[in-house]
């Protein structure tokens, strides 16, 4: 089983690529549909699709032969002849000089393979009739292998989604090996051509790919300024509340036991929504600081909890676990219903003072997914909403802990921004490809962006819909935070700066911020955003409904784990949470020791 990357970000793995076995998953009901697999790997734009790590520039990036960024001395060319557009020849090349690079600097064995002279299309690894690219090593023991070949992929700008499990590929394309595992002596690469065109001195020429890698420091904060682990770190004048939960800890001292309906504004103070005189014992006053509408799989572990691969992050510091179970009795063919998974739901509340009125917010935790994990095709399953209307299991979802001022009228799903309410859970996905790719053994991790769609001003409508993962995806700068791995701890701060709003028209101005950090390096950012815009709405009291309020500011502290859009959880997943802070300056990692 895999229990996370061989490396802690996505930019450190083995491969470079993300590999499948086929183009989709087949249909497992009558009247359903194939499911896409075919959705991980490299495009023109991106090094990985799936976690929105962007190439600096559009078509790839390499080094040359010279070692020149961008260079044009490619590291092999391999001349082609003939001309026909059912012409097959298979054609060697002596790859040596660059697989001893490859070896020698422990890099990706991967190419941006390009025919600068004349059109060719390449047999690829999904040919029925032709071999797709080998790579035959002879190492300097000896040894005589063929490096397995993970991935052909198109590099076209008309592909927005990637493009690797086709017959034929046109070139330019992406190809990538296994590394090398001894010092090379002589490499070959072999390549058929299923389509030649007229051009002059036609050749197909090789440069190794060189992504961006993020180089970003460690920038510290009000954390490094505090004891260890966080002691006395409410003592800052800006920090606005914090969680260590050290061991000795009870659940109690921070989740409210009671159970509310956090929907309902009858529950909060009526001086907040301006329809009655203060009252302390209503939210955000009571349990001020604590978790409210925990979920009944929250539970404290100690420091000594040794369960689902849990590591305390330090000595004699526990962590919030949070457990999905398995909805029971799901198979292929159950009929579910349009409700996902929810496990996480819980709520902190600012303090009245600031309780929809702050526009600015750093909120920092320490978050580890819990082990073994992998996702598998057998695990998504293919299921019906309703009589007839198929589907197939998301395996992905909300996660995190975001800002927040969602009301009954706006601020989730689809319905996010504008004047009725906003806020920013985090997104994860799972890769169930199986084939041991950097992908998989964790999260692509992001925003949930799409819920800014029909509330939001038109031209700040966000999501994924345009094929756009780097608005929403944490592996935008380099790959860092693209890939939260099982069993591993990571720091997630983040940054939400909303946006400045008025009564007149528009009533915005585009300059929200967003960003992240991961263990304490700047890993997303996002500048000219809109979240809110006013006038804010003006509702009619209901008492179990809830209005946006005051300035639509922050209002508190979202914890929502859940699984869809509109599928169940079908395998037990298990998360844990620790080193909690929220302020209005930026934290930075713990002192650990």
């Amino acid at each position: 089983m895999v229990i996370g990357g061989s490396a802690p970000y996505r930019y450190g793995q083995t491969s470079l690529f993300q590999a499948v076995t086929a183009a989709v998953i087949p249909k497992r009901l009558a009247d359903g549909y194939d499911y896409q697999q075919d959705v991980y790997g490299p495009t023109s734009k991106y090094v990985d699709f799936q976690t929105g790590w962007l190439w600096t520039r559009p078509g790839g990036d390499w080094i040359d032969a010279d070692g020149v960024r961008h260079g044009s001395k490619p590291w092999f060319s391999a001349p082609t002849v003939g001309v026909g557009a059912n012409l097959v020849r298979s054609y060697q090349v002596d790859v040596t000089q660059a697989l001893v690079y490859c070896e020698r600097n422990q890099r990706w064995c991967a190419f941006l393979l390009t025919s600068p002279n004349a059109p060719r299309v390449l047999a690829g690894l999904f040919n029925s009739q032709q071999p797709g690219p080998t790579l035959d090593v002879v190492y300097r023991n000896g040894t005589r292998v063929r490096l397995t070949c993970r991935t052909l992929a198109s590099n076209t700008p008309s592909s927005t989604a990637p493009v690797t499990t086709r017959a034929e590929a046109t070139l330019p394309v992406f190809v990538e090996f296994d590394r090398p595992a001894a010092e090379v002596e002589s490499a070959t690469l072999s390549l058929v051509v299923t389509q030649h065109y007229s051009g002059n001195n036609p050749s197909i020429d090789g440069f190794l790919l060189d992504p961006p890698i993020n180089a970003e420091p460690v920038v510290q904060g009000l954390a490094s300024r505090s004891g260890l682990q966080d002691e006395s770190i409410t003592a800052q004048s800006s920090v606005i509340g914090a969680h260590r939960y050290r061991d000795g800890s009870t659940l109690a001292d921070f989740v409210l036991p009671d159970p509310l309906n956090i929907n309902a504004e009858s529950v909060f103070d009526p001086a907040i929504y301006g329809t009655g005189a203060r009252d302390l014992t209503k939210l955000p006053h009571r349990g001020l600081g604590k978790w409210v509408n925990a979920g009944k799989d929250w539970s404290l572990v100690p420091s000594s909890y040794r369960e689902e691969a849990f590591e305390p992050l330090a000595p004699g510091l526990g962590a919030l676990r949070i457990r999905m179970p398995t909805e029971p009795g799901v198979t292929d063919g159950s009929v579910v219903g349009y409700y996902g998974s929810t496990a996480g739901n819980g709520m902190i509340y600012l303090p009245d003072e600031m309780f929809g009125r702050l526009g600015r917010i750093f909120i920092r935790y320490y978050f580890r997914l819990g082990g073994p994990y992998r996702a598998t095709k057998a695990s998504r399953r293919h299921v019906y909403h309703a009589p007839g209307a198929s589907d197939w299991t998301t395996q992905a979802g909300k996660f995190g802990i975001g800002a927040d001022h969602s009301t009954s009228y706006g601020g989730v799903s689809g319905t996010a921004g504008g004047p009725y309410g906003w806020q920013m859970r985090h997104s994860w996905y799972d890769c169930d490809a199986e084939t041991g790719g950097p992908d998989e053994g964790g999260w692509a991790a992001g925003y949930h962006l799409y819920d800014y769609t029909q509330n939001n001003p038109v031209g700040y409508n966000y999501g994924r819909a345009d094929g756009t993962p780097q608005e929403e995806r944490w592996g935008q700068r380099g790959g860092l935070g693209g890939m939260l791995y099982a069993a591993r701890w990571y720091c997630i701060e983040t940054e939400m700066k909303l946006n400045t709003i008025g009564n007149a028209a528009p009533g915005f101005l585009p300059d929200g911020e967003l960003r992240t950090w991961i263990d304490g390096r700047l890993a997303y950012e996002r500048t000219g955003m809109v979240f809110r815009s006013g006038p804010i709405a003006t509702l009619a009291y209901q008492s179990n409904r809830l209005r946006p309020c005051r300035e639509l500011g922050v209002r508190g502290l979202w914890l929502n784990w859940f699984h869809g859009g509109k599928t169940v959880a079908t395998f037990d997943r298990t998360s844990f949470y620790t080193g909690l802070v929220w302020s209005k300056e930026y934290i930075g990692p713990m002192k650990l020791a």
